[in-house]
């Protein structure tokens, strides 16, 4: 089987500062030098096992720990109760169940902390227009510790030791475009002050120091994206062209900047950055929706290479994960069972996950599993590992099984 490459498409001209660009690049370099494992053998994975619930669902917020030795989950029966439960991932045993208080709000996602030593719990309350998302410790014995928020969202900046948890707040002013954001820096591991809070003030979306037009932010929310003016020239009496750059949030420095090279590429950018707030790399169909690319967040494109013709995939189908390791992107792509290939033989294909990953600066993306999903599932890979939920058929959230596998 041949390894098919998605079309390139153009994305945001000039050369943008290390800093940003290699997020992605990370990714995506010598795309074109490497066939994916799955190309060679395009088997389907057995689980090395499944794990249900004893009573109730598992819910969609589930994690695996750094280093990849505990998967932390949710499960509930959506009333009476909700449990923490922690997982043996070398034998599938559950090894540890506490209550939540039942005055627990829907919990979001896990940030685990490694070690067996607890887990975050990011919860969601308020509504999508005002959000209300707040951070609770639960350490590895079961006590529930300290909360902190409400903020507007929570991120993991990617820079070392990430042990950081950053709130995000965002207030509105008196005028369109007026706003004030708030970062404030937590120890992951206490949920206490890791530094003080920094805020930044626009008017009509601007900073006045440091000049900078805010658009949005990447990284966990440890940088923004944005617009830095440049000089008028008085001879000509026109102002240059602005340029695009990045500011560090939590030193309030800008870091780097570079020329827009093309326009219409930077304001698509907005677009695609406000489908993937606080991420410095995501993935999207290319612009003729023809494959897939790995986007970083100032718009530059890099297309990843398939192992099997993109028209065989169902593309509503694409999902993607940025870590749990430092520097890793995982996306995850559904064979469509009546795929053009299929019909013209008049056999359907079996429905099929496939996941694709990439990790360092020097390592292609490349096909990591191929497993059957039968109904609708929802996915966390890492460290070695692909948990796969197997959803309920008639509800929005849930699932009755966690099927665990080895990544080739």
């Amino acid at each position: 089987m041949s390894v098919i490459s998605a079309r390139r498409t153009k994305g945001a001209a000039g050369s943008f500062p290390a800093v940003v660009l290699t997020i992605a690049a990370s990714f995506t370099s010598v795309l074109s030098s490497s066939a994916s494992a799955l190309a060679k053998d395009p088997k389907a994975l057995e689980a090395a096992y499944a794990i249900k619930p004893a009573e109730g669902y598992f819910d969609e917020a589930f994690a695996i720990e750094p280093g990849g030795e505990r998967l932390y989950l949710i499960r509930s029966d959506g009333a009476t109760f909700a449990k923490l439960e922690v997982v043996d991932l070398a034998t599938g045993k559950t090894t540890s169940s506490f209550d939540l208080p039942k005055t627990q709000a829907a919990v979001e996602r896990l940030e685990p902390l490694g070690g067996g030593k607890g887990v975050v719990l990011i919860e969601r309350a308020g509504t999508p227009e005002a959000p209300a998302v707040t951070a609770t410790l639960v350490d590895g014995a079961g006590k529930v510790g300290p909360t902190v928020g409400p903020a507007h969202a929570f991120g993991r900046p990617s820079a070392p030791p990430q042990d950081t948890l950053l709130g995000f707040e965002r207030k509105l002013g008196p005028h369109e475009g007026d706003f004030t954001y708030t970062l404030t820096p937590y120890h992951l591991a206490t949920l206490t002050p890791a530094g003080k809070a920094r805020s930044y003030k626009t008017v009509g979306g601007v900073l006045k120091s440091p000049p900078f037009r805010v658009l949005d932010f990447e990284d966990g929310y440890a940088r923004a994206i944005g617009e830095v003016p440049r000089a008028y020239v008085k001879k000509d009496d026109v102002r240059e062209p602005p340029q695009m750059a990045t500011l560090d949030t939590l030193s309030g420095k800008i870091v780097d900047e570079a020329p827009i090279g093309d326009v219409v590429a930077w304001a698509q950018a907005a677009t695609m950055r406000a489908r993937h707030p606080g991420r410095s790399a995501f993935v999207e169909l290319n612009q003729d929706d023809a494959g897939v690319d790995v986007v970083d967040a100032m718009g530059s494109r890099h297309p990843i290479e398939l192992a099997v013709p993109f028209r065989v995939y169902d593309p509503k189908s694409l999902a993607d994960q940025e870590g749990p390791e430092p520097g890793a992107l995982y996306l995850g792509i559904s064979v469509d069972p009546v795929n053009p290939d299929a019909v013209k033989r008049q056999k359907a294909d079996l429905p099929m996950l496939d996941i694709y990953a990439a990790r360092g600066p020097t390592q292609t993306p490349t096909a990591r599993a191929r497993v059957f999903t039968p109904r609708k599932v929802s996915w966390r890979a890492g460290y070695g590992k692909l948990v796969v939920l197997k959803r309920f058929k008639s509800f929005t959230r849930g699932g009755d099984e966690l099927d665990v596998y080895q990544l080739r």
